[in-house]
């Protein structure tokens, strides 16, 4: 028996981590689960297409006009409009703790010692390389998981890629996300604006104190706000963010910066050795239970392409630094860390899924 969703041989029940329900209800879960992957996969091929756009539009005849429409859109899309964004985590983490797999440690401690190790690891080794120099105040871009282009990267394999994989990595990413807030909220906050504090603290301190009950469950927000963040917000994000002019750069130019240096070796070593580690060595201890359908192989694929990190990361990036120069570099090391974790990531899932799932 896995952690997930497995059915069982008998009368309708089917065990949701260790516990048995009654089928109607999981039936319910698995289709709110369902129905969140696939708005997420959908959502992280967009923001890949957008990605695409600003790249190609800042590099080509169209920079001129880019930049001229974006650049003023920029601080309403990194205060106002992301706040719509960190709403919808507030939510996710919310319902995770009240109805989730996080509501109980037995079935959440895998995917969450996993993301303690894909968050430590990552920037212990970027502080390590940067302990000498101003780059090193970025520690903690090294940490966020972009859920919607891993899952994104996920839907490539089809029907080679199980729930429970899926699920994991769900989870994962939403522990990672409230990791990723605390850790802004104790060690940024003094670089934080009101504004804001309040798009993102204000905005998932509002998801959590929102009454959920009658017509405006925290499903049904989801349900409704979910589409506009993965389908606008982000892509928007991507547009207003992601446009970099790599006329004149070298791949040898931008190894030489210390931030872009850092965030690969970090994100893409330290994201796959700390979320296999842990999640191995808190198996081996008997802290956590792996699901007889995921192997390590699978998780330390998981681990690759949680190395792609953009939306929460590069909003630390422009609360660490001040310099406009090392907020570029930390957009190219996240952008080239995006592209290497994804290729090693699908590499070792396909190697580990080589026969197409029933």
């Amino acid at each position: 028996m896995g952690w997930g969703l497995s059915v069982l041989k008998g009368p309708k029940s089917i065990e949701y981590g260790r516990f048995l329900y009654p089928s109607p209800m999981v039936r319910k879960v698995s289709d709110a689960i369902r129905g969140f992957l696939a708005t997420e996969s959908a959502g992280g091929i967009l923001l890949l297409i957008a990605t695409s756009i600003a790249i190609v539009s800042a590099n080509t005849s169209l920079s001129t006009n880019y930049l001229k429409f974006w650049n003023p859109l920029q601080n309403f899309a990194n205060t106002w409009l992301i706040s719509l964004f960190f709403f919808l985590v507030g939510l996710e983490i919310k319902r995770e703790f009240l109805s989730g797999n996080l509501r109980s440690f037995k079935s959440a401690s895998l995917p969450i010692f996993a993301a303690m190790g894909g968050m430590i690891t990552p920037a212990l080794i970027f502080s390590y390389m940067n302990r000498a120099n101003e780059a090193g105040r970025g520690w903690a871009i090294a940490m966020p998981t972009d859920v919607a282009l891993a899952i994104g990267m996920l839907a490539l394999l089809g029907s080679r890629i199980n729930i429970s994989l899926k699920i994991f990595l769900l989870t994962l990413a939403i522990a990672d996300d409230l990791g990723s807030i605390f850790i802004m909220g104790i060690f940024y906050s003094q670089s934080i604006h009101l504004s804001e504090i309040a798009s993102t603290f204000g905005a998932v301190a509002l998801a959590w104190v929102l009454p959920s009950r009658g017509k405006i469950t925290t499903d049904r927000l989801i349900e409704l706000i979910h589409p506009w963040s993965s389908f606008f917000v982000i892509p928007v994000f991507a547009l207003a963010n992601l446009g970099i002019a790599l006329s004149g750069l070298s791949l040898t130019s931008a190894w030489d910066s210390h931030v872009v240096r850092g965030l690969v070796v970090a994100r893409v070593i330290g994201k796959i050795v700390g979320i296999t580690f842990f999640a191995w060595f808190v198996v081996k201890l008997g802290v956590a239970r792996k699901p007889d359908d995921l192997t390590f192989m699978d998780i330390a694929g998981v681990g690759a392409l949680a190395g792609m990190g953009l939306t929460v990361a590069l909003i630390i990036a422009n609360l660490s630094y001040q310099s406009p120069e090392m907020i570029l570099d930390s957009k190219i090391g996240l952008l080239v860390t995006a592209v290497i974790s994804s290729v090693i990531g699908l590499g070792i899932l396909l190697l580990s899924n080589q026969t197409p799932r029933k």
